[in-house]
């Protein structure tokens, strides 16, 4: 650990600092990680994809690199930046290391973090910004060494106008191998240069999960494919991210990728990236809450790497943090801050499609027990379409993001798995353990959260068989004997069915004001990503064209412009329209899929 700076006040640390120099430079503590700046660079890892779950300090590592690497491009040779930075920190003991790659090598440097949307237009637009920028910070080889084609091809790469028009994908995908062989022209063979790119894999699994993965896929399959392989004239290259994508075209063919991840049994890196028991006490010392190392482990420890238990660094920070600016520290309970960051939709939309021995499963880990499961670290990043998981890579996902971790190393590819710590408990308490909990149990309630999710996935066929199933169990003929109009009884039918599920919707509305007029019923996803809106008919005949009635529904809803109205809305990716028409205990569903 180190401090930084003179004053004699302890700086409280920054959550969600991740540019290393400007942590140096402004904030008062740092847990000094640099003497796996070597392990990560030389050796044989030349290409290496470094896998850790969420919020464990994967950026600043990587920024890290940058600083340590990065030559003064004005004057190759002169480290003086770099000794100031890194003055007094354990990568400095090996002067051998230091002298060989300390401000020895050109760096392109990339994070993806960004690249999201809701649609693959705005994810890609963040894409064409993010390499724009990128570009900018190398104008600077513009000159005459360059040919006219080099010359116009880099000055259109900085040139966000240019580069987010369709036609200009190909120049995106071909960047990084681009500005390597500029690099690699003007400094020489003597000066390869290295490529860090940190979360590789947020806009496949964001594309994933949108529904445009074919085409992000392919983007990113090109623009870091052939950076990656050992023919390209880079020295170095390193990822991060979560998830191994093997699928997607980006690692085919390259035979001498180094792969790190939680499961990984070497030793040299298990403790690189997150905070080791020592380091968390040491840090608590400091600012004067050592006798809170305790309540601080039971809730941020556990995570289990390399045989390493290991804390949460974004946790840590956040509780620390928050003691400095409490007025009462020790009355202060910590809090679930790693779950306001994790991406929960994956794993809550998924719910319903889990097996009973998978819900078992889940029991079995909130209260406090292992499970097995069957690991697989190459998982395709196009299995993560909402509702299409499979048992083992809905388990992947919780160990690889950061929900569970090794308890025990089986033999293959079984693994004993369990929740790191309290805070993860909490988690899974508030986001999943309510689905298994309450009247949704029963036999009513299970038939309506089958409901929803086909609902959800506009699925009419089954949704219209599923409330038939509905209506003859548990609607009598006499129940809409009544003077009040149809449509009321059966609102009401569905209001209850929809209550009894509660704990898979959110935002249950009934005739709420949408668009031009007012929606019979709305709800949304657990994860508020997908909405449904449905529109109630009832016959007054029993030779009424069930299927022609709700196709009206249908089109009121069309009309009324109700689905658009949600639409407005940027968290909602899809909507859909649903029509229902009801007589007696029959009834037809009619879905139409809405997307922005």
């Amino acid at each position: 650990m180190t401090e930084t700076g003179q004053n004699q006040t302890k700086l409280i640390p920054k959550p969600g600092e991740e540019d290393f120099r400007a942590l140096r430079r402004k904030s008062g503590y740092y847990v000094d990680k640099t003497q796996y700046l070597k392990p990560l660079f030389s050796g044989r890892r030349d290409r290496l994809l470094l896998l850790r779950p969420r919020r464990f300090g994967k950026t600043l590592t990587m920024s890290t690199l940058r600083y340590f690497l990065e030559m003064n491009y004005q004057n190759p040779g002169d480290t003086s930046a770099q000794q100031e930075l890194f003055r007094g920190l354990k990568v400095t003991e090996d002067r051998e290391f230091c002298d060989l790659h300390m401000g020895r090598y050109p760096v392109v440097s990339l994070t993806l973090k960004g690249v999201d949307g809701v649609a693959f237009e705005d994810a890609y637009d963040r894409l064409a910004r993010t390499i724009s920028r990128l570009a900018e910070s190398f104008i600077w080889l513009d000159g005459p060494q360059l040919t006219e084609k080099e010359h116009v091809s880099l000055n259109r790469l900085a040139d966000y106008d240019f580069l987010k028009q369709p036609s200009a994908r190909g120049n995106a995908e071909g960047a990084l191998v681009f500005l390597c062989t500029l690099l690699r022209k003007r400094f020489g063979d003597k000066y390869l240069p290295v490529l860090l790119i940190d979360e590789y894999d947020v806009p496949l699994q964001k594309a994933a999960v949108g529904g445009y993965y074919e085409q992000m896929s392919k983007v990113i399959g090109s623009l870091l494919g052939d950076a990656i392989k050992t023919n390209s004239g880079i020295s170095n290259v390193i990822l991060t991210g979560c998830l191994r994508a093997t699928k997607e075209g980006i690692f085919t063919g390259l035979n001498n990728l180094n792969v790190d991840t939680v499961l990984t049994r070497r030793n040299s890196l298990c403790t690189a990236i997150g905070f080791t028991p020592e380091e968390v006490r040491t840090m608590l010392e400091y600012y004067g809450f050592g006798d809170l190392y305790e309540k601080a482990r039971s809730w941020y420890d556990g995570y289990s790497i390399g045989e390493h238990d290991l804390f949460c660094p974004w946790d840590v920070s956040c509780y620390v943090d928050a003691l400095c600016d409490c007025e009462n520290p020790r009355g202060l309970d910590p809090e679930p801050y790693w779950n306001n960051t994790s991406n929960t939709p994956v794993i809550t939309e998924h719910m319903p499609h889990l097996s009973p021995e998978d819900s078992d499963r889940m029991q079995e880990l909130i209260a406090g027990r292992s499970i097995e499961a069957e690991m697989d670290e190459g998982m395709s990043y196009g299995t993560l379409r909402l509702h299409n998981l499979s048992s083992r890579q809905f388990w992947n996902i919780l160990l690889y993001t950061g929900y569970l971790t090794l308890a025990e190393r089986g033999t293959g590819r079984v693994h004993k798995l369990r929740i790191p710590n309290e805070e993860i408990r909490w988690c899974f308490k508030e986001n999943i353990s309510d689905y298994y909990e309450g009247k949704d149990q029963s036999p009513y309630g299970l038939l309506a959260k089958k409901l929803i999710d086909q609902l959800l996935s506009a699925d009419s066929i089954h949704a219209a068989e599923s409330l038939q199933s509905l209506l003859a169990g548990f609607v009598s003929i006499r129940d809409n004997a009544t003077r009040a109009p149809h449509e009321n009884f059966y609102h009401g039918f569905l209001s209850g069915l929809f209550a009894a599920a509660e704990q898979n919707i959110r935002d249950y509305k009934s005739q709420a004001e949408s668009g031009r007029g007012y929606a019979d019923i709305t709800f949304k996803s657990r994860a508020r990503t997908e909405a449904v809106v449905i529109e109630i008919k009832y016959a007054k005949d029993s030779s009424t064209d069930l299927t022609a009635l709700a196709n009206s529904a249908l089109a009121q809803i069309e009309e009324k412009g109700y689905a658009k109205a949600l639409l407005s809305n940027t968290k909602i990716r899809r909507v859909v329209e649903c029509g229902i028409a009801f007589h007696g205990r029959d009834c037809d569903v009619t879905c139409r899929e809405l997307q922005p």
